[in-house]
């Protein structure tokens, strides 16, 4: 039954390509279960008007052209999802630089939660998301739900059958910040939370073996893992007495992407759930970094959230100005 949640307003950014409508039936899910107004939303990129004043007609033309479809587009989206069943669905055009007219439109309407694809490439050896992703991950302090779409155009079945939502965490308050909207979508789609740990091995090195690393330490690993579990087992604890089921576990393994991306086997996970620092570039850290590895391989939604108190990021320089024209069925 579909029941009251912090998820009151849902946003899917679109882009005209089927691989972006493919957030489309996850967005709707959330938003039926949350009773939440979905919002679509385009962004018309303004291509640069031409010094040739000859071509300046056809410029014009073909900019109108361009909006016009756009609003179609979106009309004939808004009425894909009423026959589906989706009654409170809006769409608008925006005008802009993607990312920064993306990140105003959330602040100014007081979106709740974006669901976007991104159009991840590369498995886990890629560095960086997508830039529009990249930019809203970064930028807002809302949580974002990054799908990676299939090229083949089916969107995937996400959480069919699946019953937990997996949530790393690493020992510290910033990774426990996620907590709050994966206990959102818990009770919105009657799901377990399983909490995640992951230690590191303990290396040690010999002085007949500078900078090559012995064999582990199994016994202070080990401790390291008990540790870990108490750790896990307490916060699920905590969980359960505010009526969500949930559970902890405690991992080895030398890279904490590796061992989360197993985790996730999309046959029981239904999405990853995760704080990022929310940096780029060379500020970025490594929670940051696993983030980006996980959005690029894990075949699961991945809720992404950048605390409130994260740092600032600063504006971006040359931001246009928006204009929005608005497409409303």
């Amino acid at each position: 039954m579909p029941q009251a949640s912090s998820f009151r307003s849902v946003l899917v950014p679109l882009d005209g390509s089927p691989l972006a409508e493919q957030a489309l039936p996850l967005a709707r899910r959330i938003a039926e279960r949350a009773r939440s107004k979905l919002r679509l939303a385009l962004v018309h990129q303004i291509p640069t008007a031409p010094v040739d004043a000859a071509a300046a007609r056809l410029f014009i033309s073909l900019d109108l052209s361009t909006r016009k479809w756009e609003r179609s587009y979106l009309r004939s989206l808004q009425a894909k999802l009423r026959q589906e069943g989706v009654r409170s669905a809006s769409a608008v055009t925006l005008s802009g630089s993607v990312g920064p007219v993306l990140a105003q439109y959330v602040k100014e309407l007081g979106i709740d939660l974006v669901v976007m694809a991104t159009h991840g490439r590369g498995g886990v050896r890629r560095a960086w998301l997508g830039s529009v992703a990249d930019h809203l991950v970064r930028h807002l302090q809302v949580p974002v739900m990054l799908v990676r779409p299939s090229e083949e155009g089916a969107a995937p079945a996400h959480g069919a059958g699946a019953n937990q939502i997996l949530v790393p965490i690493d020992g510290s308050p910033l990774a426990e910040a996620v907590l709050g909207p994966a206990a959102d979508l818990a009770r919105l789609w009657g799901a377990e939370l399983t909490l995640l740990r992951v230690v590191h091995p303990v290396m040690l090195f010999s002085d007949e073996m500078v900078g090559w690393p012995a064999p582990y330490d199994a016994e202070l690993t080990a401790s390291l893992r008990d540790q870990a579990e108490d750790y896990v087992r307490d916060i699920a604890e905590r969980l359960r007495g505010e009526g969500l089921r949930a559970t902890g576990v405690a991992v080895v393994g030398w890279g904490a992407a590796d061992a989360i991306l197993q985790a996730a086997r999309p046959e029981h996970v239904a999405a990853i759930a995760l704080t990022t620092h929310g940096r780029g570039g060379l500020q970025r850290l490594a929670l940051g970094s696993v983030a980006d590895k996980l959005i690029r391989a894990a075949e699961v939604p991945v809720l992404v959230c950048r605390p409130a108190h994260a740092a600032k990021p600063r504006a971006p320089r040359g931001t246009t100005r928006r204009r929005a024209d608005r497409a409303r069925a």
